[in-house]
């Protein structure tokens, strides 16, 4: 099942998510330690699936499954270790001896049962290098065929060579060798064909030869067509991040330009000018859309556990840890995440505004202790519960209302603090405003829909006299004479349909 514009992807750290028993592998278990295991595993994933469905996400995306290597302090709990890029990491699964060990039959086990459930699977994979000190380096036991020869000159950084050069001193792999590029299409092709992913999360994307990705899209593509290919370039500019989805076919692209202006308007009061200009000059960051393949399929997001902070943690560190200044932030920021273009992506705990400064405490356990037996915020935590209804409504939206993950963009009105703009397909026509100032609006405003030139006459018959309502209130929206007037409380949206 490939991933479409109706999706929304949850991200989670496995090691991170939720653990049952693993007696075969509890002595290497150290929740206090947040460079160590902590017990997530496949298992602990099905057994929450029930929790999955209440939030109503539908493609989840799990850290690579890698036999990893694990340092002397610090465990390669996140995936990105690989030792062994085709067997599965002893950490991840309860070994019920049905299954030689590592087998990919267990990665199969989970993917079937969220397919069960309606839920696609993206898996990370990475090709860019493997874990530190490989037994192909270093002379001792090596269950792999990596060779020594296979790899770019050492102690060369990526600061020096963004391609040939080691991210974070890690041993990189030489994707021009041809036997490099085969190891890995062949372990690709395996992982898809056993377990029956349904889309791939590619992992340093930036620092890959650029050759592998015409051994990906003539082997994989070929073979493989509806498996989507996610790529992680972690680049801010869209000219740069473009060029993946133009030359080398990949089928969507974190939009990290876009969260970083999502980061700048809502937690650090920048002008709401910084996602389309007055007049539609052209300086905003959804009028630069037009640079890319299709800027629908790009994945849009507030966090991941690569940048920094989690975003609530963010939010509150400009805020001298106000809960309820934060929340109104973070609440804005969801309801722009799930109304634009894109595909949404939230990062576990999001949901629910969990904290975590740099890594690792951006990775923290998911906290289960917020929840009733039914999946639902106790009343105790009031801005956690805000927070995970808000998100629960949005995501529902998303899927049900074609028009926001479908639907054209039209700015209707913007300025510093206030942005509304309108989404339709079909006959679905959704409006949505934004006031991200800190004081009230002290006026209405007046939003000229019959006036603007953007919107096809079909689209204004319809809205004609049209009463709207606000599906997160029931405010009311009265469209006359082609003009409807607004007027929003600080850091507070409103979503108008009819």
């Amino acid at each position: 099942m490939a991933i479409l514009q109706n999706d929304i992807i949850y991200f989670i750290l496995t090691d991170r998510f939720y653990g049952v028993n693993n007696l075969g592998f509890n002595n290497k278990i150290d929740k206090k330690n947040p460079f160590k295991y902590h017990g997530g595993n496949f298992e602990g994933i099905i057994e929450k699936i029930p929790y999955l469905k209440k939030l109503g996400i539908t493609a989840l995306w799990i850290t690579p499954v890698y036999l990893q290597i694990d340092l002397k302090n610090i465990d390669g709990y996140h995936g990105y270790w690989a030792l062994d890029f085709n067997s599965i990491n002893p950490s991840l699964y309860i070994d019920s001896g049905n299954y030689p060990k590592g087998s990919k039959k267990y990665m199969k086990d989970l993917v079937d049962e969220l397919h069960k459930n309606g839920i696609k699977v993206i898996l990370d994979m990475v090709v860019n290098h493997t874990g530190y000190s490989h037994p192909s380096l270093t002379g001792a036991e090596n269950p792999t065929p990596i060779k020594s020869s296979w790899f770019n000159t050492p102690n060369l950084s990526c600061e020096q060579d963004e391609i040939e050069g080691q991210l974070a001193s890690l041993p990189d792999l030489d994707l021009d060798l041809p036997d490099v590029c085969d190891y890995h299409i062949q372990s690709i092709i395996d992982w898809i064909k056993e377990t029956g992913i349904d889309a791939i999360r590619m992992d340093t994307v930036k620092h890959i030869e650029r050759d592998f990705w015409n051994y990906f899209k003539t082997q994989v593509k070929g073979l493989y067509p509806d498996v989507n290919l996610i790529g992680e370039v972690l680049v801010y500019d869209v000219n740069l991040l473009s060029i993946y989805q133009k030359n080398w076919a990949f089928d969507e692209l974190f939009d990290f330009p876009l969260q970083q202006a999502i980061r700048e308007v809502f937690v650090e009061d920048r002008p709401m000018t910084q996602f389309v200009s007055p007049m539609n000059s052209g300086s905003g960051i959804l009028e630069y859309d037009k640079m890319y393949t299709n800027h629908n399929r790009l994945v849009t997001l507030l966090d991941n556990h690569d940048l920094s902070a989690r975003f609530f943690t963010y939010i509150l560190d400009k805020q001298q840890n106000d809960y309820d200044k934060a929340c109104k932030i973070l609440k804005l920021a969801l309801t722009f995440l799930f109304t634009i273009r894109g595909i949404p992506q939230i990062y576990y705990g999001t949901e629910v505004g969990l904290e975590g400064h740099h890594d690792p405490d951006n990775r923290r356990d998911f906290p289960w202790e917020l929840f009733s037996s039914k999946y639902l915020v106790k009343e105790e935590f009031k801005h956690q519960k805000e927070i995970f209804e808000l998100s629960c409504l949005l995501i529902n939206l998303r899927k049900t209302i074609n028009a926001l993950h479908s639907g054209m963009f039209v700015n209707l009105y913007v300025d510093n603090f206030i942005l509304v703009y309108l989404r339709y397909i079909e006959n679905e026509v959704v409006i949505i405003a934004f006031h991200n100032g800190w004081n009230d609006m002290p006026n209405e405003i007046e939003i000229h829909i019959e006036s603007n030139s953007n919107i096809p006459l079909r689209i204004k018959n319809l809205l004609r006299n049209k009463t709207l309502k606000s599906v997160l209130n029931k405010e009311k929206c009265i469209i006359q004479n082609g003009i409807f007037k607004i007027k929003l409380l600080n850091k507070t949206a409103q979503i108008f349909n009819y």
